[in-house]
């Protein structure tokens, strides 16, 4: 299929990219890559996120010059061996994909970061520990549960592996990588004994996160194993270095401020904050990018009703319950970030938020859909993924998303007959609930305009969504979209 053959945009974005050596087809509902990729052998960056595709074809591990690939949010199961001769990329995303293993990446000799979040990796991909210049491992919200003996040989500098199934850090091994500075194994299945054999044994210049794996009272044994003066290395100053840091010093803030003021970007992902520095305060006029995600910040102060430029505000995997009705005075609001947090509920004064675009709030513990985001008419993208909810409201009808994602839910139904009415919605993600095939009425399939259905993982197979009434209406619009791309 030739260049023409595509959507108008797509095309653009290819005719470009031999000139800008950069392509992206974010977005662009693609269900495989477009042929005319394989000439562009000079790209040096490459996003490919947030489609549907199965598979990526061989070729793109020729592309010597790609520094950035990413192929997040996308259906992917396996990936070519060839992918792991990329001797020029730093950046490599496939979060949010289906992947249980990785291509031998040691030849990828400039590889810097890997970010492998929500997958489905039982086992450390080993090859990663031949990198020899990779500084950041990311594995969050996978299945691996040991760590292996070569993991003696990763370079990393960081190592997340959160919300896994680790019962061992294989401490002997694990603490002799020479680089690794920082590790985050917060909710996994490691006990008392195994974090204590690690933190007796850890350099003091490795920051190490574990919540949710120990009790507190286990907690209070480590702190307390440390009385002896005579020791040379207190344990005790290890577990309190392990239990939370206050957060960045003040010269670290300080330096990020300043930055801020000329870039309109703070920056302050990872770095151990508690709370929101007050010094914050003092930018509210200026940014228009706020990244404070995975910290520990437990609310969100009152004055972030002042930062009414701000376009992106990032706070996922936090501790957040919930966010002050202040939210609702930053009109220029685009992007807001709360993926895996503790929140049940948003402000009714959401609504105030009239720019925004994109809000991502999966993985929190919403029992009820939140009523408030229906009533922000350019909202494109709704995330609900991994909540609790099971029934879909009356207003469903009026809400303006083009893409609504409830999958790990408990939905048992879908209120069919309102969903419906949505004017724009076109993509409908429902993976992994407890839904009848019945949910999926004639009216939804044939009056309704979604013209693509993420349903594995619910009460009925495939076939017999394939024989409902109605089908053959969607699935004239679902092939309508793919010819579009």
């Amino acid at each position: 299929m030739g260049i023409d053959s595509y959507n108008p945009t797509v095309r653009a974005r290819l005719a470009n990219a031999s000139k800008t050596r950069v392509l992206s087809l974010k977005e662009s509902a693609l269900h495989r890559i477009p042929e005319d990729v394989k000439a562009l052998q000079t790209l040096k960056h490459l996003d490919l996120s947030i489609n549907y595709l199965i598979e990526i074809p061989s070729y793109i591990g020729s592309m010597s010059h790609l520094k950035q690939l990413n192929l997040s949010r996308n259906q992917l199961e396996s990936l070519p061996l060839e992918l792991g001769f990329l001797p020029c990329l730093e950046v490599f995303n496939i979060s949010q994909n289906k992947l249980t293993d990785l291509p031998d990446l040691s030849k990828c000799v400039a590889l810097k970061t890997v970010d492998l979040t929500e997958n489905q990796f039982t086992t450390f991909p080993e090859g990663i520990c031949q990198c020899p210049n990779i500084e950041t491992c990311i594995f969050t919200e996978n299945r691996i549960e040991v760590l292996p003996d070569l993991i003696h040989s990763l370079q990393a500098i960081s190592l997340i592996l959160n919300k896994n199934r680790l019962t061992s850090l294989n401490t002997v091994n694990l603490l002799q990588c020479e680089r690794l500075r920082a590790v985050n194994v917060d909710e996994n299945q490691l006990n008392c004994d195994e974090i204590e054999q690690f933190v007796s044994k850890a350099p003091r210049e490795i920051r190490i996160s574990f919540e949710k794996n120990v009790s507190k009272i286990h907690t209070t044994d480590l702190l307390e194993m440390g009385n002896d003066s005579s020791k040379s290395k207190s344990v005790a100053s290890s577990a309190r270095k392990l239990i939370g840091q206050p957060g960045p010093s003040t010269s670290t803030v300080n330096k990020h401020l300043e930055m801020a003021t000329k870039s309109r970007i703070l920056q302050l992902k990872g770095t151990g904050l508690k709370k929101i520095p007050d010094e914050i305060e003092q930018l509210a006029e200026v940014l228009r990018n706020l990244e404070l995600s995975e910290n520990k910040i437990r609310e969100i102060p009152l004055f972030i009703g002042q930062f009414t430029q701000l376009k992106q505000l990032h706070l996922s995997n936090n501790c957040l319950e919930l966010l002050p009705d202040e939210i609702g005075s930053m009109k220029k609001l685009e992007i807001l970030n709360l993926a895996g947090n503790k929140m049940k509920s948003l402000p009714d004064t959401i609504v105030g938020c009239t720019d925004l675009r994109t809000i991502d709030v999966s993985s929190n513990c919403f029992e009820m859909f939140p009523v408030a985001i229906i009533s922000c008419l350019q909202l494109d993208l709704l995330n609900l993924n991994g909540n609790q909810i099971e029934t879909l409201p009356d207003e469903i009808s009026e809400i303006r998303v083009i893409e609504l994602s409830l999958s790990q839910n408990r939905l048992k139904s879908l209120n069919p007959a309102n969903l419906t009415k949505a004017q724009r919605l076109r993509t409908l993600r429902v993976d992994e609930n407890c839904l009848e095939k019945s949910e999926f009425t004639r009216e939804l399939l044939e009056s309704s305009i979604i013209s693509v259905i993420a349903y594995d993982g619910n009460r009925f197979q495939l076939k017999e969504f394939q024989d409902l009434p109605g089908y053959d209406a969607y699935q004239e619009r679902f092939t309508a979209t793919k010819r579009k791309i």
